[in-house]
């Protein structure tokens, strides 16, 4: 990888787990929290855990954050799309993480190679 290249990382939020795929070096994630970050109405209700959970599968995972792009979907918890409030902790939280570049993707379905692609 150049010095200028970019890491790219499509990751998908559930209750309590997270899917990251490296979508330069080809490679996938799947987590679970053990602890509930969420609560009956929030998918991030405790940010500071949610934060460390996910920092930790970062780092575990030998995931660098350093000019970064995420691709991000919160795959429950979204019933009539999320709100402005849940959109600003997905930024928050994955800036707060080192993600350079945030895009939040409203879609419940997966994502194709070609729509992953679009996002630069």
């Amino acid at each position: 990888m150049g010095i200028f290249s970019k890491n790219k990382y499509y990751i998908r939020l559930y209750t309590n787990r997270i899917e990251i795929r490296d979508l330069i070096n080809k490679k996938s994630i799947s987590d679970k929290s053990q602890m509930d970050f969420n609560n009956q109405r929030l998918l991030i209700a405790d940010f500071n855990m949610a934060e460390k959970f996910i920092r930790d599968v970062f780092i575990n995972n030998n995931l660098s954050t350093k000019n970064s792009i995420g691709i991000i979907q919160q795959m429950e918890m979204s019933e009539g799309g999320l709100s402005e409030v849940e959109k600003r902790i997905l930024l928050e939280l994955f800036s707060g993480i080192g993600i350079k570049k945030v895009h939040i993707d409203e879609s419940l379905t997966d994502l194709t190679e070609k729509e992953l692609i679009e996002y630069k």
